[in-house]
């Protein structure tokens, strides 16, 4: 059995806001966030959907850079 980790991944988020009152903060928190890998071992898709008029996110490009998340990795082989 596999150990397991816990990292984050830093996006960099481009979009456009069609409001002057809205900041892009808002537009981001708007969407709702979904994983699934559909039994796939080696992909998974990132989704996200908003029915929100005042943005939208263009493009997002995964950053190099991955941090350590605050639970810890086990240190054992999970059975």
């Amino acid at each position: 059995m596999p150990k397991l980790f816990n990292r984050t991944l830093i996006l960099k988020i481009e979009g456009e806001v069609y409001d002057q009152n809205t900041k892009p903060e808002d537009i981001i928190k708007n969407y709702t966030w979904s994983f699934s890998n559909d039994g796939r071992p080696h992909s998974f898709k990132l989704e996200a959907r908003h029915k929100d008029s005042r943005g939208l996110i263009t493009k997002v490009i995964p950053l190099s850079k991955i941090g350590r998340w605050k639970k810890q990795d086990t240190e054992y082989f999970v059975i």
